[in-house]
This record gives C-alpha cells, sequence and structure tokens, in this order.
C-alpha cells in the first residue's frame, strides 16, 4: 500500500470515528416531549378529556377515568385546564437523559385515592413509551402508593413545589408499584399502550400528574427495523472496522 493510500485511510478512519461519537451522542440526548392539553374536567363525574399535539400537528385525544368498584363513575379531587397555580415549578424533577421538558403551563390533574377506585388513561391511538408527570405524591413520613397495570421506570425526581427529598421521595416496589414520599418526578412506562390504569390503596390529600409522549405506533411502528440513526450508526461503525483491517493489512 501506497504511502498516499495509507494517509487516505488513516483520515477516513478518524473521521469515521468522530462522526460516530457525534452521532451517538445526539441518539444519546434527552428527547423532547409532548404534554396533554387537558381541555375539560369534571372532578364530581370522573372523568377529562385532552389531546397532545405531535410536531406533525397530528393530535393523540386522551380520556381519564375514574371508576369505582361496582364500574359506576367514581370522582377525583380537581383539575387545572385553563390557568391557575404552576405546580411543575421548579422543572427539575421533570428533566433529565431521557426528557428535556418539563409539562409547561399548569394543566394537572389531582387524586386523593384510598377509594377502591381505579384510574384508567385511554388513547385515541397507540403511543411508545409515555411519560407520566407527578406533583406531590405521598407526604414526609407517609408513603402513599401508585400500584400500575404496567412496567415503568423512575427517570427523573427531585424536590418540587411542595419540597421533598431530592434523590429518594419516589422509590419502585413490588411489582408495577410507585412509591411516594412527598415525591415529585417523572416516570416512563416501557412498550406500546392504548391504554393504562392503576389504582391508589391509601387516600391522601392531594397529588397531581399530567402525561406526555414523544411518538406515536403509527409514526414509528415497533417492526423491529432499525431506526435511520441506528443504521447510520451501523454504517459507519462497520466503516471504522473496514478501514482498521485494511491498515493493519
Amino acid at each position: 500500500m501506497s504511502l498516499l493510500n495509507s494517509l487516505l485511510l488513516k483520515r477516513i478512519g478518524e473521521a469515521a470515528l468522530v462522526v460516530g461519537f457525534v452521532a451517538l451522542s445526539s441518539a444519546a440526548s434527552a428527547a423532547q416531549y409532548n404534554y396533554v392539553d387537558w381541555l375539560t374536567a369534571s372532578p364530581s363525574a370522573g372523568t377529562a378529556s385532552g389531546l397532545i399535539t405531535l410536531p406533525d400537528a397530528s393530535t393523540v385525544s386522551v380520556n381519564f377515568a375514574a371508576i369505582n368498584a361496582n364500574g359506576s363513575a367514581g370522582s377525583f379531587k380537581f383539575a387545572q385546564t385553563n390557568g391557575g397555580t404552576n405546580y411543575w415549578n421548579p422543572s427539575t424533577p421533570y428533566t433529565s437523559v431521557q426528557v428535556s421538558n418539563a409539562p409547561p403551563g399548569t394543566d394537572i390533574v389531582s387524586l386523593i385515592g384510598g377509594q377502591q377506585q381505579t384510574y384508567r388513561v385511554t388513547l385515541s391511538e397507540a403511543i411508545k413509551d409515555p411519560i407520566m408527570a407527578i406533583v406531590s405524591l405521598g407526604q414526609n413520613g407517609s408513603n402513599t402508593i401508585y400500584d400500575f397495570d404496567s412496567p415503568f421506570m423512575i427517570v427523573s425526581e427531585g424536590a418540587g413545589f411542595w419540597g421533598g427529598n431530592t434523590t429518594t421521595a419516589l422509590e419502585q416496589g413490588l411489582g408495577d408499584q410507585l412509591i411516594g414520599n412527598e415525591g415529585h418526578g417523572t416516570i416512563q412506562f416501557l412498550g406500546t399502550f392504548s391504554t393504562f390504569s392503576w389504582t391508589v390503596p391509601v387516600g391522601e390529600d392531594w397529588h397531581g400528574f399530567t402525561f406526555g409522549i414523544r411518538t406515536t405506533e403509527r409514526i414509528e411502528p415497533s417492526n423491529g427495523v432499525p431506526e435511520p440513526a441506528s443504521l447510520a450508526l451501523l454504517g459507519i461503525g462497520l466503516l471504522g472496522i473496514t478501514v482498521a483491517r485494511r491498515r493493519k493489512n
């Protein structure tokens, strides 16, 4: 191999590594989430509804319902759909390496629990890996539990509007339970959903929530095919390996 070709391959290999690192960093950066704009709510009837507007201007309808054990309509504490106190301030508990933005504005739905009710969210289409932002789950010295029907992980937490511990105010319990002790933060459900639900076995006055999504199954189908960014990274990696082998030979 000539000296010129050797230098050229070296430069290509170095460029591939740089591009690969940049692409990997970009892929690992926090994602922008789109939160529910709660439009209507009737706490005494146990219902609330809203829309999530996605970057392509399409919308996902969101319906929340509190349901009693006998199937009749339940109730919840209150909701803010147009102004009010910004319980998402400070925003620190709601941002992380996965989620770049806290809920905007003041929209929130709040619960008490402890009434043998099931809380259910139903969506107009399947969404992927949604997040739930939470205000003041539990009190200092008194835990409150959200018992979900779907797996989740805690992605962020911290001292929020009502204070709370910065690192241990939210914890995962047995099964799919979230335990709060004046907990403010964000959890993420893992998978594709058109509905999910939870119960609050022990009542506490009060704790609030909202939801956000990054994308839907329609926009990013779960068909096992790598996304373009993943394919680009794979191609860059193979290029780097090929160059390195040719240099060695």
